[in-house]
């Protein structure tokens, strides 16, 4: 929050509220809260600030020493509950908070004793939400996902999302992955086509660019007259309009990771498909699934989704030879496979 943090709080805690009327401890707050995300990496950052200011937002920002483990499980409950987001996901900001809380019971820039003196967080489980993405995710069916992505505008804004849809689906990457994709990353020239994206802990890997996902990328760029002028540093997928926040900005930017997340959302509304399952990492799962109902190797799944650490990983990849199979047949096989099941299903009945 160091830019979203101290703005934060100056605009939305009131010296009342957040500082019980006490200028000093209300300045505390606003450093200390500052100097915990300052040291951390600009992702975490970001996350971590975004995690804390959802949660001072709920309670209209009352003092953090007024907090209670009452607090905590309305917290947690409106995550699950209201907001609907993984159960890792609300293991992630709880945890995000829960730090912060700890920090100011630990340390002070100026000498004096924290500010707190118990951190709410520690007293209520976690148990029951798992640390990782993938313990309770479903893998959303291509059929759904078809759908979808069927429903879109044939404009530039709807062939950009049909791309990254597709980039998600036949590639298996995270949402970063394609969000910070630039051109600069993809070779066009080689046979087969690739693309390199940067894995968690910065390792860079190459990997196959499958055709179907190449033609959609090519249908965006004709579309929003981008195919004449890309440069290495432009963003793969950019944002298609200028609004009064970003006209400012470099258009060849790439996109913000939400980004990815609203895309899905609003291709899901359009197609009016329920919203229950439809999560940008399920579509991760339906390609790791589909590849393994068509018998592929694990370590050959490993590889292609890259998610082990990077020792085990390297194991994987010191056994290929070139960049990572997208494995685009195999994929296009068994869905079309299941779509003719589907049909004859039909017909059946």
């Amino acid at each position: 929050m160091a830019d979203s943090g101290i703005t934060v709080l100056e605009n939305k805690a009131t010296l009342v509220k957040f500082g019980k009327n006490d200028r000093g401890r209300y300045q505390r707050y606003i450093l200390m809260i500052t100097a915990f995300l300052e040291g951390k990496p600009e992702n975490t950052k970001r996350t971590y600030g975004c995690a804390i200011r959802q949660f001072f937002d709920l309670f209209k920002w009352i003092s953090p020493e007024d907090i209670t483990p009452a607090h905590v499980v309305a917290y947690k409950k409106w995550l699950l509950e209201h907001r609907g987001v993984m159960d890792s996901t609300a293991y992630s900001r709880m945890s995000a908070v829960s730090s912060l809380f700890t920090y100011l019971c630990m340390y002070d820039t100026q000498g004096e004793k924290p500010l707190l003196s118990f951190n709410p967080f520690k007293v209520v489980p976690k148990n029951d939400i798992q640390p990782t993405p993938y313990s309770n995710v479903i893998p959303i069916e291509w059929k759904v996902l078809k759908t979808i992505i069927n429903a879109l505008p044939t404009n530039a804004q709807g062939l950009r999302d049909k791309a990254i849809l597709l980039f998600l689906a036949f590639t298996g990457r995270r949402r970063a992955e394609v969000a910070h994709l630039k051109i600069k990353d993809l070779d066009l020239k080689a046979r087969p086509r690739t693309y390199r994206a940067k894995e968690k802990g910065g390792r860079i890997t190459t990997f196959e660019l499958p055709n179907i996902v190449y033609d959609a990328i090519r249908a965006y760029w004709i579309a929003s007259d981008r195919l004449r002028d890309l440069k290495a540093d432009s963003g793969v997928f950019t944002a298609n309009t200028a609004t009064n926040l970003t006209k400012k900005l470099d258009p060849h930017r790439t996109l913000n990771v939400r980004t990815i997340n609203h895309i899905l959302n609003r291709a899901r509304i359009r197609a009016k498909v329920d919203k229950r399952g439809v999560h940008v990492h399920a579509i991760r799962h339906m390609a790791a699934r589909d590849l393994d109902k068509a018998g592929l190797r694990l370590q050959d799944i490993q590889a292609f989704l890259d998610h082990l650490s990077p020792a085990t990983t390297q194991i994987y990849l010191g056994k290929l030879q070139g960049p990572v199979p997208a494995h685009e047949d195999v994929l296009l096989g068994i869905r079309a496979a299941a779509e003719e099941l589907g049909k004859n299903l039909i017909d059946d009945d």
